[in-house]
């Protein structure tokens, strides 16, 4: 049975086996190839069998090319959980952590130190990995500085270096 949908796939003028050669997604380069072998004039089931698909994902792949073209059988974004995060946020939690940085008199921020800033600031609890990799999206690292005492002076430290003789 031939479908609206089925007779714009073959009347298209699109070359699926070419932008199947030249697609790095292989998600959609197999999205490609079965829309060119239903073009090519193989049946439903041959197609489905050689993919081994079931027949309603092809009947998608019709539906979204009719619908949107080539650009519909590329990957839709969305997929996965989403962050806890929001990107929104991600430059007031760099800000944040540059400031407890700053007003750390003395040590270094730890991981569990984050961890607390990200519960009480932003209401996002995560583990403690989770801490670090939100570190590195946002272009922070977790290694900082070499702490300093709270009670060190650069100035004497500075005089006593000028002043010490070596034997």
């Amino acid at each position: 049975m031939n479908t609206p949908e089925d007779i714009q796939l073959k009347s298209s003028e699109v070359d699926f086996f070419y932008l199947a050669k030249r697609e790095p997604n292989p998600r959609t380069r197999i999205r490609l190839l079965a829309l060119g072998h239903l073009k090519a004039g193989k049946s439903k089931q041959e197609v489905t069998e050689m993919f081994r698909i079931v027949l309603i994902t092809l009947r998608r792949w019709v539906l979204r090319f009719a619908a949107k073209g080539v650009p519909g059988l590329k990957e839709q974004p969305g997929k996965g959980r989403k962050r806890k995060l929001a990107e929104e946020q991600e430059e007031a939690f760099r800000q944040q952590v540059e400031k407890l940085q700053t007003l750390r008199e003395g040590g270094r921020v730890r991981g569990q130190d984050i961890q607390v800033l990200l519960k009480e600031k932003f209401c996002v609890d995560h583990a403690l990995p989770s801490v670090y990799h939100v570190l590195e999206r946002c272009g922070l690292s977790w290694i900082s500085a070499r702490s300093k005492h709270p009670k060190s002076d650069p100035l004497i430290q500075e005089d006593f270096k000028k002043n010490f003789k070596k034997k």
